[in-house]
């Protein structure tokens, strides 16, 4: 089983560790989204996120199931009843050549041992069934386009975001693959910030998502963050460095890569070049 590591902290809301670090090589961020104490307000003052310590001196192997399909695999948290991560690669040539749209077929996995989350557990829950692995994506198979229809590949997404900006930033690394071809993605809620559970499995809804793209042939990375709910500023001020989303996931995305090579496209981004 491919080993990923994650400091299980329990948190009261998502703080962002570092935030001078994050936004040290990229000042993108206008300062009316910084408070007086430099503390990150998303949406321009509506959303207030507290600094405090996490504590990474205990570090354990994330309890969860790896589980790989054909196009794209994941680390199930039963406790959440979502990934950890979900990790999928995107090509020009799967999105050159559609042969498949849509189907909708939700429907649990049969792949994950303890069982996945379920219909029911969306059912008037105001809460989107917000795909992990686009089913956009993979209309280039039929089985993709099935497989992206698992349960274990939905997360609670409210409306707006997931279809808004999150939908938006779909659509983009799409763009990002018909120009620099193959990309290598890992997205997933932000899991030590959960605001509720819905469903009679207790599905976790995540406070935050996060989603790393990693050019391979540019070598060159970008990652996002978002807020589970209405984002309404600019798609290119929730760019962060994909050494962020690690710091406040706790997750080595590229743990495998030489180190050299991992520091130099997790450490920075360029939105010069990744927004043209």
């Amino acid at each position: 089983m491919k080993a990923k590591y994650i400091a299980l902290t329990f948190l009261f809301g998502l703080a962002f560790l570092y935030v001078g670090y994050s936004f040290t090589n990229h000042n993108d961020l206008p300062s009316k989204h910084l408070d007086e104490n430099g503390s990150l307000n998303w949406e321009s003052g509506n959303e207030f996120i507290s600094n405090y310590i996490i504590d990474d001196s205990i570090k354990h192997l994330i309890s969860g199931q790896y589980v790989a399909h054909k196009f794209y695999s994941f680390l199930y948290s039963e406790k959440h009843e979502q990934p950890f991560w979900v990790n999928y690669v995107l090509t020009k040539d799967m999105l050159l050549n559609p042969i498949t749209k849509r189907k909708d077929n939700f429907r649990p996995d049969p792949k994950v041992k303890t069982g996945s989350a379920e219909l029911v557990d969306y059912v008037g829950s105001g809460c989107d069934r917000g795909h992990l692995c686009p089913a956009k994506d993979m209309e280039s198979s039929v089985v993709g386009m099935s497989e992206s229809f698992f349960m274990s590949n939905m997360s609670p997404q409210h409306p707006s975001l997931n279809r808004g900006r999150w939908k938006q930033l779909e659509g983009q690394v799409r763009k990002w693959s018909l120009e620099y071809d193959s990309l290598i993605v890992y997205c997933g809620g932000v899991l030590d910030s959960i605001s509720d559970y819905i469903g009679p499995n207790k599905v976790a809804v995540p406070e935050y998502y996060y989603k790393v793209v990693y050019s391979v042939k540019e070598n060159k990375g970008i990652a996002f963050i978002m807020p589970n709910r209405k984002c309404e500023i600019d798609l290119t001020q929730y760019a962060v460095t994909i050494d962020f989303v690690e710091s406040i996931t706790h997750i080595d995305f590229f743990e495998d890569y030489p180190t050299e090579l991992q520091e130099y496209f997790e450490s920075q981004y360029d939105l010069g070049y990744w927004f043209k």
